[in-house]
């Protein structure tokens, strides 16, 4: 296992949500300007979405860093996100890899 994977699972092993973010939050941002498949955290929002406007507020300094990527779900990358993750709902905070693929516990 590659030392972002295991950073990654350390995070996701943390019972509380804000904490595991959090720590995610450094995961990505240390990995950010490496080369590894290192992992990312997206926001799924939707045009015309008062709860995905209110998110993007809540997230707008990890989304101004690049620690979190805001993504359209109808745009080609939010599609292949929506279609690869089965997501049904909106706004969404998800953890995925360099191929758009979730990352969950192991």
């Amino acid at each position: 296992m590659k030392q972002h994977e295991k950073d990654t699972q350390d995070c996701l092993s943390i019972e509380e949500d804000e904490k595991a973010l959090n720590c995610l939050r450094k995961v990505v941002a240390q990995y950010s300007d490496s080369d590894v498949c290192r992992p990312r955290l997206v926001l799924l929002v939707q045009d015309g979405c008062i709860p995905c406007k209110e998110m993007t507020t809540l997230y707008a300094d990890d989304i101004a860093k690049g620690i979190m990527q805001k993504v359209n779900i109808h745009s080609s990358e939010g599609k292949e996100i929506v279609k690869k993750n089965n997501m049904e709902f909106v706004p969404a905070v998800l953890l995925l890899d360099c191929h758009n693929n979730p990352i969950s516990t192991v």
